[in-house]
This record gives C-alpha cells, sequence and structure tokens, in this order.
C-alpha cells in the first residue's frame, strides 16, 4: 500500500514573521523585547475592547469559556470600559516613547533651568519605535471606533507591527491597509512583477547610495567648518542637504516598496514630488504623506480641525506641529522646526479661515505659469531654511549657520569642494548630479507615459526593456559608487530617518 505524504504548506505571512523578527532582532535583541511589550499591550487591549473575554456559557450537558463580540453602543457602561482599556494602552505605549527618547531631554531642560544635576539614562533606544508606537496607537484608536476589526491571531498582528520592510522607517499604515494589500495573503512567483519591484529597488539604491551619500560627505565638511564659510557657500550646503535628506528617505521609501513587491505585498507611497509644491501645505501633503495622514487623523480632527474658533485653530495647527517636531527628535532644534512649520503654515492659511468665518467665497485666480514658477522656488527657499533647523545639532550651530549664510558679501576661508579630505569624491558629485537629471526625467516620462509611448506600436516592450536596462545599470552604479566611498573612507551613512 502507498502512502502519500500531504505536503507541508507553511504561510507565507509566518515565513515573513520570522525573517522580520530576525532581521530587528539582528543589530541588538533587547529591541525584540521592547517589540513584544508593546505589541502584546496593543494586541490585548484591541481584544478585550471589541470582545467579552471568557464568557460563560452554561448549558444543561456543559460549561465553555469563550470569546463573543460585544456590541459597545448597546451598554455606557460598556462604552467607558473600552475607552480606559484603549487608554491605558495608549499611555503605555507612547509612554515607553516618551522614557526611552525624551526622558534624558526632559531632565537636562530642567536641570538647566533649575541649575541641578540632571537625572541622565543609557537607555537602549529600539530602531523605528517612533514608527511602530504610531502604527500601534492608530490601530488601537481604529478598533475603539469599530473602524478596525480586531486581530485574533497574535501572530499575524505581530507581523502587522514587525514586517520589516516598514519598520524602520515607515510608512505608517494602518492595519486595514496592510491587510488588504496581502500582507497576510499566500502569492504564487508567477503573479509577483518581479521586474517593476526590482526597478524601484534600483531607484532607491541610486537615491541613497549614489546621491545621498555622496552630499553626505559635503553636507558633513560644510558644517565642520561653519566657522571658515560664508554667504554662497553655506547657501549651497543648505541646498545639497535639501536634496540629500529627500533623496535618502524617498530612497529608503522605494527600496522598501521595492522588496514588499518581490512578496506581493503592496506599501503605500510616502512621496509625490514634493518639492515642486506652491505652499507649504501642499509640500507636506506631499512629503512623508503617511505621517501626515497620521496626525491629521488623531491629532488634528480631534482637536477640532479647521471646525473651531480662529484662535483655536491657530493653536491646533501649533500643537500638530508641536508634536511633529517633538516626533522627530529630543532636541530644541527639532521644536523649533515644528513651531516654523506650523507658524508658516499658519500665515499661509490665515486669509482663507477668515474667508471662510466671513462665509465669503474664495475667488478662484486665472493660472499664471510665472507666478506659480515663483510660487515654487519661495516654497522650496521656505523648506530649504526649516532644514537647517533640521539638520543642525543644536539651537546655536543653527543660528550660526543661519548668521554666516545671509553674509553673503564675506569671503569664505574655506571651500568644501576644495577639501583635500573629500577632493576625491568632486567625480562622484558630478555623476550624482546627472543621475539626479535622469531622475526628474524619468519621474517626467513616468507622469506622461501614454503620450510619449503612444508613437511606439509596441509601447509595453519599449517600457519593459527601458526598465530592465536602468535596473542593470543603476545597480552597477550603485556597487562602484559603494566600493568607491568605502576606498576613500566615506562609506558608511546610516539612514537619516533610523534616527527617529
Amino acid at each position: 500500500m502507498n502512502k502519500l505524504q500531504k505536503r507541508i504548506n507553511i504561510p507565507q505571512w509566518s515565513v515573513l514573521l520570522v525573517a522580520s523578527l530576525i532581521f530587528y532582532g539582528f543589530t541588538n535583541y533587547i529591541y525584540l523585547l521592547y517589540l513584544a511589550i508593546s505589541s502584546l499591550v496593543s494586541y490585548g487591549a484591541a481584544i478585550m475592547s471589541q470582545y467579552e473575554i471568557f464568557k460563560l456559557t452554561v448549558t444543561e450537558d456543559d460549561a465553555e469559556l469563550k470569546i463573543a463580540p460585544y456590541k459597545a453602543e448597546s451598554s455606557i457602561e460598556r462604552k467607558r470600559y473600552e475607552k480606559i482599556v484603549t487608554a491605558l494602552s495608549i499611555i503605555i505605549n507612547a509612554g515607553v516613547l516618551i522614557v526611552l527618547k525624551y526622558f534624558n531631554f526632559f531632565s537636562g531642560t530642567v536641570g538647566g533651568i533649575f541649575k541641578f544635576n540632571a537625572l541622565t539614562y543609557n537607555f537602549i533606544i529600539p530602531l523605528g519605535i517612533s514608527f511602530y508606537t504610531f502604527s500601534l496607537i492608530a490601530y488601537n484608536i481604529d478598533v475603539y471606533k469599530r473602524e478596525t476589526e480586531a486581530e485574533m491571531n497574535p501572530l499575524k498582528f505581530l507581523l502587522f507591527v514587525a514586517y520589516f520592510p516598514k519598520i524602520l522607517q515607515g510608512p505608517i499604515s494602518s492595519y486595514d491597509k496592510l491587510k488588504e494589500d496581502g500582507l497576510f495573503d499566500s502569492h504564487r512567483f508567477e503573479d509577483n512583477d518581479y521586474l517593476k519591484s526590482l526597478f524601484r529597488i534600483s531607484v532607491g539604491l541610486i537615491k541613497k547610495i549614489a546621491i545621498a551619500n555622496v552630499l553626505n560627505l559635503y553636507v558633513n565638511a560644510s558644517y565642520a567648518n561653519i566657522d571658515k564659510t560664508y554667504g554662497v557657500a553655506l547657501i549651497v550646503t543648505s541646498f545639497l542637504y535639501t536634496i540629500q535628506i529627500f533623496t535618502d528617505f524617498s530612497g529608503f521609501a522605494d527600496i522598501t516598496i521595492g522588496i514588499s513587491g518581490l512578496f506581493g505585498i503592496k506599501l503605500e507611497e510616502n512621496f509625490d514630488v514634493p518639492y515642486i509644491s506652491s505652499s507649504l501645505s501642499e509640500f507636506w501633503r506631499r512629503w512623508h504623506m503617511t505621517l501626515g495622514r497620521w496626525l491629521r487623523k488623531y491629532i488634528y480632527i480631534p482637536l477640532g480641525g479647521n471646525r473651531v474658533p480662529l484662535w483655536k485653530w491657530v493653536i491646533n495647527i501649533l500643537i500638530v506641529w508641536l508634536v511633529s517636531g517633538l516626533w522627530h527628535g529630543a532636541n530644541w532644534t527639532f521644536i523649533l522646526w515644528g513651531l516654523f512649520n506650523g507658524i508658516v503654515l499658519v500665515i499661509e492659511g490665515l486669509p482663507r479661515q477668515l474667508q471662510k468665518k466671513k462665509d465669503i467665497t474664495p475667488t478662484i485666480k486665472k493660472q499664471n505659469q510665472l507666478i506659480d514658477a515663483l510660487k515654487t522656488a519661495g516654497t522650496l527657499c521656505l523648506i530649504n531654511a526649516g532644514w537647517i533647523l533640521f539638520r543642525s545639532a543644536n539651537i546655536k550651530e543653527a543660528a550660526t549657520f543661519i548668521w554666516r549664510m545671509i553674509q553673503i558679501w564675506s569671503p569664505s576661508s574655506y571651500s568644501v569642494f576644495a577639501d583635500p579630505s573629500i577632493s576625491k569624491a568632486n567625480g562622484l558629485l558630478f555623476v550624482s548630479s546627472i543621475l539626479i537629471g535622469m531622475l526628474i526625467v524619468m519621474k517626467a516620462a513616468e507622469n506622461n507615459k501614454d503620450t510619449i509611448f503612444v508613437k511606439f506600436k509596441k509601447s509595453e516592450t519599449v517600457i519593459t526593456i527601458s526598465k530592465f536596462a536602468i535596473t542593470v545599470i543603476f545597480f552597477s552604479i550603485s556597487l562602484f559608487v559603494f566600493l568607491y566611498l568605502n576606498s576613500i573612507g566615506g562609506g558608511e551613512s546610516s539612514f537619516i530617518y533610523f534616527d527617529f
């Protein structure tokens, strides 16, 4: 008699969970402990919020313990219980984040004000804690509001939190969005578009290695020699950092979206060509879009949004941007950066809010390309000014940078491009500028592909061949630049947002 062995079918999501935990714990296994505590708290709170746990059902034959769904709207007392459970989860998770990331900052600030030796601790701060904490807070709130069904499987929930392409730098995706985009599904090999995913990874590598890492050498050197530099040289440095932070962060987003695509899982876009924005509000709708949506949904709207008196609307905007600044780091530079953006957004939105309060319908002005170009240039200058605060190590350094930058009449005794310690990278800087141009052309072609490729009889074939060629070229350039940077001692450069 032949015995047929049953094929062991291991779900893809379970393999991804193991891979994610190994990936996250590889740097420091203590990270896994923090992750487990935060995940367990949110998981338990969500279950307790939507279900009546261990309901005793007694029949003539037996008694069983089970978890039964509970309709919160049928009981005021139950609703209060759910609110307490959800609040405790948020307090615990936010508390862990605040203690680990901000205790030393606040302790040092208070100690400096009242002139005493502040208590400080060398906490182990997990990578990506700000990102996964915000995801957990959003999950618990959505479950409480019945916008999301609580996940019963603790391992699937852990994968939602720990999924390795997104845990370090986002996107801050909701549970429902990741589930909808196939996080827990099994995907067949033939269903995945591997060329598209590898192309996206290659674009991310070019942004990070061949542009951001190269610019990092010049920005760091310039900041280290602020006392020798004035005017145009520092203006150039500030714009180099503006390019660096975009290519660094969006490059990571490209890599994570591409890696996720290899598994057939879609991740949300986090950037939408932000530097072409004609206003600061438009910029923040295009930059780090998942964080912007999180701040709007879970802070701005609960505070009342713009459906409040004018003075309250101003406070709401400033609160949102104070939170955004603190989320990015425990430093006064981030707080000032957040308030700077908040104040500019208040000034920008004030005329519209005044018209709204007076029931005046805003007039739609005829578009003028010159005016639009000037608005875009002005917005980019504002963004660039904000990034100076973002990049500086402290307020003194930021103030020094800005003060010396506006002295355009003063000659500099230092030129970053003539610095012998990094002059070997000048050729790479030229390559980076060409690659920036290529990325701009590629983005324009992608946005207008229906018009551009309509002349080709086999447009899909042309697009496929182009993607394949660009992927091979970009991987090759990235490898070359990486090896060359390492040979001159400039290859080590982590992603900027790993610090947040």
